[in-house]
């Protein structure tokens, strides 16, 4: 058996928080729009919602989009 390595994923730092310090929640965030379209985004932050303000910029602007539902994300 051989042993794993492990990476941190290291998003953009938001203003206001520490440089070199890694997010602490990793979601992948899905969200629908005004027609029943739905997007998924990873986001990350300092807090949960840090986090899915994070996934949210990722989408297309200009669209009001609901959140569906968030899952963290885990790696070996």
């Amino acid at each position: 058996m051989r042993s794993a390595t492990a990476f941190a994923l290291q998003l953009p730092a938001r203003p206001g928080t520490r440089p070199g310090r890694y997010n602490a929640h990793l979601l992948n965030v899905t969200f629908e729009g005004p027609h029943g379209d739905r997007r998924s985004a990873i986001g990350g932050g300092e807090s949960i919602p840090e986090a899915i303000a994070a996934a949210q910029d990722e989408l297309p602007a200009n669209v009001v989009w609901t959140l569906v539902s968030w899952s963290p994300l885990f790696g070996e």
